[in-house]
């Protein structure tokens, strides 16, 4: 069969494309890796409570502890809470786990963001973290029949405070050498996480990172956020401090 002559150059160009893509590349790596992180950044939000009852909660959230919510956007305030004392983070389930993934971001104010966490039939599992510049925070993690699993940032600096009853308390390793425990007293640990010479309490108290963990039936397990997790340790009291500090 012959072809005519434009038929001839439809042939010949669509010959000239398959050659050239069977010589392109395979994608690199990096460029599979740069179009998967073109998926969009959640934006930074306040004062977000959310509470279930026979459902668990599953966040992922970005806080920005000093940005403005009106009143009338925020959730409304339980009795006896003032607009002032309320939670930057507040997550509950009564019948059901809490899961947080909790990125902090800015400390324009010097503010400090308040989070709660509270299972009473489940457990907790919360990561913090966020950048060296993240303002500092205060959780508060209660399960009263449920295991508590917390993955904290490795710049926290502050007293870590856990109550338990049935149940034992473990930290990863490389929070056991920078962890100082003071004792044990009617079922209460009371550690300080960091350097301990730079505690100050002079302007109103302490302004940095604080933990309280109340446990009534279950495991305590403490990480931080970039841990590579293995056995964990479980801390104990020291002696000589249980002396100074009169446990």
């Amino acid at each position: 069969m012959i072809l005519t002559d434009d038929k001839q150059l439809e042939a010949l160009a669509a010959r000239r494309v398959a050659e050239e893509q069977e010589q392109e590349p395979p994608p690199t790596y990096a460029s599979l890796q740069a179009s998967s992180s073109a998926v969009p950044v959640a934006k930074a939000v306040n004062y977000v409570a959310i509470s279930r009852q026979h459902s668990s909660v599953r966040e992922t959230l970005v806080i920005d502890a000093s940005l403005f919510i009106p009143l009338f956007l925020r959730p409304s305030l339980p009795p006896g809470e003032k607009a002032e004392t309320q939670k930057n983070v507040k997550l509950e389930s009564t019948h059901g786990h809490v899961y947080a993934d909790i990125t902090l971001v800015g400390n324009r104010k010097n503010t400090r963001a308040v989070m709660q966490m509270k299972s009473t039939h489940g457990g907790i599992t919360a990561k913090i973290h966020g950048p060296p510049t993240r303002s500092a925070f205060v959780l508060h993690a209660q399960a009263l029949n449920g295991e508590v699993r917390l993955h904290i940032p490795r710049n926290f600096h502050g007293p870590v405070v856990i109550s338990h009853r049935h149940g034992s308390v473990r930290f990863s390793d490389d929070i056991s050498c920078e962890l100082m425990t003071f004792g044990e007293v009617d079922s209460t640990r009371r550690c300080f996480l960091g350097d301990f010479s730079r505690w100050s309490d002079n302007s109103g108290g302490w302004t940095g990172d604080e933990l309280v963990v109340e446990v009534k039936h279950g495991d305590v397990k403490i990480h931080y956020d970039d841990d590579v997790l293995g056995a964990p340790v479980k801390t104990r009291p020291s002696a000589l401090l249980n002396r100074i500090f009169g446990f």
